[in-house]
């Protein structure tokens, strides 16, 4: 299933109108009316233009085969921010609530946007608290809403999504916090290894020109906070994987998040992927043995850091 993410356009408006434009999914709604109008529809999607324009709201159609099949979003509630999706009547039960709403998460992280997320359903839709659980939300307490579509307030849960790792594309706010973990003489002297850098600019550049050169490198975030970063390259006519974690976000199994992740987003070539570590190193060993990589070889390399030679571990990964 590939779905498209793009803001809804006017020429999807009546397509959107019959999203929402369901009983059952108003009643657990909280701003949808029902029935409702082509006038409504065409309101609502001026006012969440409007809204994101203002820095309130982020909005998105989902569309498969040029179909589109769920809205969903973020939106701040005070100094809160909060997720919401809807599934088109006709699209559920394969999965696609799940994949929307952990979309949207990662919408949010690659935003930039740091701290817990939050997420409210009617608890008499429990359907919607497992997929939120899916994604690692917990309950967080009970509350009160309302709906647009049947009267009185009905009873909600409120969920929370706290600590989750996330990849993302390096932006240049991403630079200063990672130089900073790099520069960091206790991580090289762990690692063995790393370069020197003389500035950010130095840091920046030599990324970029890494990238350019086909090295796939991606920001690791933590609850949104920019913790370290993964990436795999060309090396000696294999393909290596590498990670950097900033010091306070060493021992929180962030790394092995990350990792396994990342093994899901690249495309593997058919003699695998390789990685070292010191031998020196097992906490390292152990996130690449987690994620499924085993040990096929040993080598050595001279280590600046550490004046010396260091005996490393060789790792492969094969689906």
């Amino acid at each position: 299933m590939t779905l498209e993410i793009k803001p809804v356009p006017d020429d999807d408006l009546e397509a959107f109108h019959d999203l929402f434009n369901e009983e059952a999914l108003a009643r657990n709604a909280g701003t949808v009316p029902y029935p409702s109008t082509l006038e409504w529809a065409r309101e609502r999607l001026q006012t969440r233009r409007s809204g994101e324009a203002e820095g309130q709201l982020k909005d998105r159609g989902f569309f498969e085969d040029g179909r589109l099949v769920a809205c969903a979003g973020y939106f701040f509630r005070g100094d809160e921010l909060e997720i919401g999706y809807s599934v088109h009547r006709n699209e559920r039960g394969r999965g696609l609530a799940t994949k929307v709403a952990r979309m949207v998460v990662q919408m949010v992280r690659e935003d930039r946007h740091i701290g817990p997320i939050i997420a409210n359903y009617f608890t008499d839709n429990p359907a919607s608290g497992r997929v939120l659980e899916k994604l690692g939300f917990v309950k967080a307490g009970l509350g009160t809403g309302s709906s647009m579509a049947r009267e009185g307030e009905i009873e909600s849960q409120r969920m929370e999504l706290r600590g989750d790792v996330c990849l993302a594309s390096p932006v240049d706010a991403d630079y200063p916090v990672l130089f900073a973990h790099q520069d960091d003489a206790e991580a090289r002297w762990k690692a063995g290894a790393g370069r020197v850098y003389e500035s950010v600019e130095h840091y920046k550049s030599f990324q970029e020109k890494a990238m350019e050169n086909g090295a796939v490198r991606m920001t690791i975030l933590h609850e949104g906070h920019v913790a370290g970063y993964i990436a795999s390259f060309d090396r000696l006519g294999n393909r290596e994987v590498s990670y950097w974690l900033g010091r306070d976000y060493w021992g929180k199994g962030i790394a092995t998040r990350a990792l396994e992740q990342f093994l899901q987003y690249l495309s593997l070539p058919e003699e695998g992927l390789y990685a070292r570590v010191m031998k020196d190193h097992p906490a390292s060993a152990r996130v690449l043995e987690k994620a499924g990589f085993e040990p096929v070889g040993e080598d050595s390399f001279q280590s600046d850091i550490r004046g010396g030679v260091i005996e490393e571990y060789v790792y492969r990964y094969a689906k």
